[in-house]
């Protein structure tokens, strides 16, 4: 099936079996005359952009919680133990058959190739833990699409639990030793793609923060001309999210629960440090920002705060994607 059809009735046919309604489709006017108007279901957004010019269609995976170990990952047997026995089975994207995680996560990348989408963005989770054996599964999957493609991690993909050693420390140490083949040889800790007139962006924020290398990336960002595509894991704080989202004002250690059954650092009592502060005020108030595209929540939702827009990909072991449609507006 070719791109355009895909997209056209698998979007349609999925949110009419999950009886998921349309959002009502609104236009937001941007900075320098530049416009967008956008509808969305569970799992498909169309987003159209003024002056873009021609469609331009992005597969966005999250949360896939791959293990796949080799022989090479075995001295690594104590921190991986509890994360290497979750998420055993999968939900396949097309039979909704139970296989295994790394198949569930090629079948999406050859519906990738079929469908002919033009970019694929990984926005975290999608290994358990930094695995060599199953990074390079994933690289050679994506690779064999021969489609571009961006990945930024999330807060499981660089965390082997129990392992000495801060949330920053571990994430630089195994983002080199692990998960440097999906980094295409750019800075882990943020990226840019220029295409079709939009400015791809990613921010790796599976920290939970931000710090002030990547708000003065994103900072230069904002003086491009092209509107911004922002990719990150963790969902930025918007009045209906919790404080486990990225720049909540509760953050921080009150409200860590999770500390102890993950065996890390527990989020600080000082709560978000000023850059994640300084981030999330800078993301809230950029007018040619197309939209948010994170994971992490396991559940796909869409959600507005102040004329900006974030999408919650549903988790790809679950079978789930978003499909993210640019159209010239």
């Amino acid at each position: 099936m070719k791109r355009r059809s895909f997209l056209k009735k698998g979007a349609v046919a999925a949110a009419a079996s999950l009886s998921i309604p349309a959002l009502s489709l609104g236009a937001q006017r941007g900075a320098r005359g530049a416009e967008f108007a956008r509808t969305s279901t569970d799992v498909e957004a169309t987003i159209m952009v003024k002056g873009l010019p021609g469609p331009y269609t992005v597969l966005q995976v999250s949360d896939s919680h791959i293990s796949h170990d080799g022989e090479a990952d075995e001295k690594y047997k104590t921190y991986s133990s509890r994360m290497g026995k979750a998420y055993p089975t999968v939900i396949h994207p097309k039979t909704k058959e139970r296989v295994a995680p790394l198949a569930g996560f090629a079948a999406m990348m050859e519906m990738a190739k079929e469908s002919e989408v033009d970019f694929i963005a990984l926005t975290g989770d999608i290994v358990n833990y930094p695995s060599t054996t199953a990074v390079e599964a994933v690289r050679k999957a994506v690779e064999a699409t021969g489609i571009p493609y961006n990945y930024t991690a999330g807060n499981h993909d660089w965390h082997y639990e129990g392992m000495a050693g801060s949330a920053d420390e571990l994430r630089a140490e195994w983002s080199e030793k692990g998960l440097k083949p999906l980094y295409n040889g750019g800075n882990p800790l943020y990226g840019s793609t220029l295409a079709n007139g939009l400015n791809l962006v990613t921010i790796d924020n599976s920290t939970y923060q931000v710090n002030q290398e990547q708000l003065d990336f994103y900072r230069r960002q904002l003086s491009r001309p092209e509107p911004i595509v922002l990719f990150m894991h963790i969902p930025i704080y918007m009045p209906t999210l919790g404080a486990g989202s990225c720049g909540h004002p509760q953050w921080g250690a009150a409200v860590d629960r999770g500390y102890e059954v993950e065996r890390r650092e527990r989020w600080p009592e000082s709560g978000n440090s000023p850059t994640t502060v300084a981030f999330v005020k800078e993301v809230m108030a950029t007018k040619r920002l197309t939209g948010i595209f994170v994971g992490h929540y396991h559940r796909s939702t869409a959600m507005s705060f102040n004329g900006i827009h974030q999408y919650i990909s549903g988790s790809a072991f679950n079978g789930q994607y978003r499909l993210i449609r640019f159209l010239p507006l």
